[in-house]
């Protein structure tokens, strides 16, 4: 639902903007409700029409992103000092943070899995399933490739156009630093911080600006301004196509949870009916207590990011744990190289989640001692859950010391308790123990 709220007020901002203000945000959720009827009638056709249409907003959404990014001022040396120096300051953890929850989404990773039994796989070959599954993870990663790229052509284009050491560092941000144009059509001067003074970057001649936040709907504003008039509709068209692609996956991968894992069973248009109804009222409810308030908005946009990148380990850890399950795979469970490599990727994501959440409940303003008890009671429930998903590894993580421990005191002459036990799942359990306590925060 968190995720459907973006991509419905999305859409609605992306029309705002092709129609010159003409269409409110609010009337824009509204139009964006019904176009399930447009995914209704494609996936009346099959899941390949909906895979293709899916694909054409991805690729149009492409284009308009990386033509700005060619646009816009160049920001290659520092682009390539970031990928070998990874350095992130103290304001811009919330942001990160949020970024892996937007390329990444947990639904998106049942949404993959739901799309794998749409595959025609002869079974009886071991041939066909091996191919079946490297073809299953090119087309994964491909998908995770391609938003970053994506996220990659938004982050350049901005960091050219609007970084401003001082902007950023202010309380209340970070901001960007915006021509006065476009400062005065999207930002709130009354909000802590925002219309302070600023050199514009990327300029060959020097320019002042002022702070401001850079939301969804300032976007729009702040690349025309720097890039021209045509760059707003850019902007406006990129996003649109955007929303569309992600409100449609979104929605298939709510079909896929109703049915696969609550095992609520519906004809596909109640299913679509009561996803779309359940993300449009809080939809409406955003778009409408935002609309003179766009920071409010941008805050709102950035924490459902930090929620689902939060909510990653719910769906990453029963992955990795049927991966790395011989009784479910067999032979075609993931080699140990392979295995290694991805939970050190998920304790990664986790480790970051940690700290955020860390930072937040330290933070000197937040002053409410519900709220960090409030926090503390979900991360006791929240580890509990994930613990519940990978006690099987944590039990085999048990039995291996037991074995270790007597295979040392055989190799020194002590005597041996009695007992047993296999430690198959050594390697796996250790990790996803650490996962499991890692995400306890």
């Amino acid at each position: 639902i968190g995720s459907d709220i973006q991509e419905v007020v999305g859409s609605a901002i992306a029309l705002n903007l092709l129609s010159n203000q003409a269409i409110p945000v609010w009337a824009g959720c509204i139009i964006t409700g019904l176009d399930t009827l447009t995914f209704l009638a494609v996936q009346v056709l099959g899941i390949r029409y909906l895979e293709g249409l899916i694909c054409l907003f991805i690729g149009a959404m492409s284009a308009c992103f990386i033509l700005n990014w060619g646009h816009a001022p160049p920001t290659g040396d520092r682009l390539l000092v970031g990928w070998a120096v990874p350095a992130m300051q103290a304001w811009a953890v919330t942001q990160a943070v949020g970024t892996i929850g937007a390329v990444i989404m947990p639904h998106n990773l049942y949404l993959h899995s739901g799309l794998v039994l749409s595959r025609r796989v002869r079974h009886g070959s071991r041939q066909a399933l091996h191919d079946a599954i490297w073809y299953s993870r090119i087309e994964s990663a491909g998908a995770l490739l391609l938003a970053f790229l994506v996220n990659l052509a938004v982050v350049a284009t901005n960091a050219g156009s609007f970084y401003n050491a001082d902007c950023a560092a202010l309380l209340g941000g970070p901001f960007a630093c915006l021509t006065p144009e476009a400062f005065n059509r999207s930002s709130d001067p009354g909000q802590q911080g925002q219309g302070q003074p600023c050199s514009l970057p990327g300029r060959a001649e020097p320019a002042s600006g002022r702070c401001g936040a850079l939301g969804l709907q300032a976007e729009g504003f702040a690349l025309q301004g720097v890039l021209g008039p045509a760059a707003l509709y850019v902007w406006a068209a990129g996003l649109l196509a955007a929303a569309q692609a992600s409100t449609m996956a979104c929605t298939y991968a709510g079909q896929i949870i109703m049915g696969g894992c609550v095992h609520i069973q519906l004809r596909p248009w109640k299913r679509v009916a009561i996803t779309r109804l359940a993300a449009l009222g809080p939809a409406l409810l955003v778009s409408t207590a935002t609309i003179s308030e766009q920071s409010l908005f941008n805050n709102i946009n950035e924490y459902l990011n930090v929620l689902q990148s939060v909510q990653l380990p719910f769906a990453m850890l029963p992955v990795l744990h049927f991966a790395a399950s011989p009784a479910l795979l067999g032979e075609f469970r993931s080699s140990s190289v392979y295995l290694g490599f991805t939970v050190l990727l998920a304790m990664l994501v986790i480790a970051v989640n940690v700290y955020l959440i860390v930072s937040f409940l330290q933070d000197p303003d937040l002053g409410s001692v519900g709220l960090t008890a409030a926090a503390c009671v979900y991360a006791l429930f929240y580890f509990a859950v994930c613990l519940r998903m990978v006690w099987s590894d944590v039990a085999g993580m048990a039995r291996c010391a037991g074995l270790c421990g007597r295979a040392d005191s055989m190799a020194s002459g002590a005597p041996q308790p009695a007992g047993g036990g296999d430690g198959t799942s050594a390697f796996t359990a250790s990790a996803f123990t650490a996962s499991a306590f890692t995400a306890s925060a």
